[in-house]
């Protein structure tokens, strides 16, 4: 689909691609039409912004507090790309959801609440601040030696990490980790206007919730990968609303 979309030439061209991008998402059917507009557009960001880190190896938007929720869709994406793999990385798989719920288990009750709108407004900058550091030490547990061991299928939120901007309340911010931040200041203080044209995170994320199924869970990966561990297999088929007991 996204080949229905024009390159872009100059930071004028990219504005224009990232309002077709926009457009095409209209059409979209699917989860997989969503991912592959969002790669177009995250390729021709990373083109425009030299500066960017992102197109390298780096795992810091895998760590910490980093690793998104995601929708049902994509968790389902996922675990239909797992089923593929050998029984041994399975069991591996099983091993880590097991030892991401024991390591972390309060943060991960605290970061669902968080998520599910549950922490009260003037809790939220603590609880931010507690999971920082209960967190600090966890990755994803598909991160395999700094690599991302479902890359193909990655959610969206990985996809936009670095190369878009998300509207925050009244603010919009550089979607990106922590270290990439201090990069884009310092980028943008040496530009004449301090101005980024990039796709806005939120348009995606309003269009997987489209396409998802109603009322379905939105969750951190450990929480879809640890509810849907049943025994010592992982489950064939995505519940979208599981119940999560921690």
């Amino acid at each position: 689909m996204s080949g229905s979309i024009a390159p872009a030439e100059g930071m004028e061209g990219l504005a224009a691609t990232i309002s077709e991008g926009y457009q095409t998402l209209k059409q979209v059917t699917c989860l997989e039409d969503v991912y592959d507009i969002m790669d177009f557009l995250m390729d021709e960001v990373k083109d425009k912004y030299s500066h960017i880190r992102c197109k390298i190896d780096c795992a810091m938007c895998c760590k910490g507090l980093h690793p998104p929720y995601i929708t049902a869709l994509e968790w389902e994406l996922i675990l239909y790309y797992i089923s593929e793999f050998p029984q041994i990385i399975k069991d591996e798989i099983v091993r880590r959801a097991r030892y991401y719920a024991a390591e972390y288990r309060d943060a991960l009750v605290l970061q669902h609440r968080l998520i599910q709108g549950k922490i009260p407004q003037e809790e939220i900058r603590s609880a931010y601040q507690t999971l920082a550091m209960a967190l600090k030490t966890a990755s994803c547990p598909f991160l395999v030696m700094d690599k991302c061991g479902i890359y193909p299928v990655r959610p969206a939120k990985c996809r936009a990490m670095g190369n878009t901007v998300a509207q925050i309340g009244p603010e919009v911010k550089i979607h990106t980790c922590a270290w990439e931040v201090s990069n884009f200041e310092d980028y943008l203080a040496s530009q004449p206007e301090r101005a980024l044209t990039m796709p806005v995170w939120n348009v995606f994320e309003k269009v997987i919730e489209i396409l998802n199924p109603p009322d379905a869970l939105k969750a951190v990966i450990p929480i879809w990968l640890i509810t849907h561990v049943k025994g010592n297999t992982i489950a064939e088929e995505v519940d979208p609303n599981p119940q999560v007991l921690l």
